[in-house]
């Protein structure tokens, strides 16, 4: 008989319908701090108090990873209905959650197979879906976290951020990164790669920045197929409605849809952003 199997991610994921509705998936949500009281991501605080909050650059706003009790706890309780429990978390080098994740798997009696994205968002999302559909074939949690580190690999996440104070502030970006950027009126679009934030490329223009992304996502389908686009939106939806359109144009036989970024993302980018993330398969 198949072993039952709980699913465990982050709030950083995001988390659709799909996820919400499913019997199996859990979440852990991240903790933010705003003028030293802790809220919990999407459980107490959503993006949209966030954002307003944000306007107030008094408030002091920062994020912090789900302390180890947080998934003690939650593994402690599916241990009770799962034989095991598959637990993917963001990447370990924007974040403690994993970290977390493991040194909670060690204090538990239920078997616990803890996986690094390396992302973070949609694509961290897109891992569990994948993950889920693995085990279904009939893969064992080793097997399925074997076939995700490669997977992890396949995604091209892009971000364009048109406020850099956020990520300044948050410690995301330099100093003297900020102040040239912010000077000069150059746009950074940043790439997660390999678990971490790059300049993939600077532009001066929002025109340009779509262009760059367009040629990014023909280049990816012609050469290894691309089958989804998701575009990332913060409360500011007119950006990300744009490109949204654009994608449409340029990419008909592909499908695109828009995914909300979730509110401890929007700490460290602020809400004039806009993502975009596929795999190659």
């Amino acid at each position: 008989m198949r072993r039952k199997i709980a699913w465990v991610t982050d709030s950083t994921a995001s988390i659709d319908a799909e996820m919400k509705d499913h019997p199996d998936v859990y979440w852990v949500p991240m903790v933010i701090c705003i003028n030293d009281e802790e809220y919990l991501d999407g459980v107490n605080l959503q993006a949209d108090d966030l954002y307003a909050l944000l306007k107030d650059s008094s408030n002091a706003i920062t994020t912090s990873q789900p302390p180890p009790g947080a998934f003690v706890e939650l593994y402690t309780e599916l241990a009770e209905n799962y034989d095991e429990i598959v637990s993917i978390h963001l990447s370990s080098l924007l974040s403690g959650t994993y970290t977390s994740a493991v040194q909670a798997a060690a204090e538990v009696d239920i078997p616990v197979t803890v996986v690094d994205s390396l992302t973070l968002s949609e694509p961290l999302t897109r891992l569990v879906k994948a993950a889920i559909k693995m085990h279904e074939s009939g893969l064992a949690p080793d097997e399925i976290a074997a076939k995700l580190v490669t997977l992890r690999e396949n995604h091209r996440t892009y971000v364009l951020i048109g406020d850099l104070t956020r990520l300044h502030k948050s410690g995301r970006m330099s100093g003297t990164q900020y102040y040239l950027g912010s000077l000069l009126n150059i746009q950074p679009i940043i790439r997660v790669e390999s678990g971490k934030l790059t300049t993939a490329e600077k532009v001066r223009s929002e025109k340009k920045a779509f262009q760059y992304i367009i040629n990014l996502i023909k280049n990816g389908n012609q050469n290894h197929g691309i089958h989804e686009i998701a575009v990332l939106f913060s409360s500011k939806l007119d950006k990300s409605s744009k490109l949204y359109e654009v994608l449409q144009k340029e990419f008909p036989d592909i499908h695109i849809k828009l995914v909300p970024l979730c509110t401890t993302i929007g700490v460290h980018t602020g809400e004039d952003v806009v993502g975009v993330t596929w795999f190659e398969e």
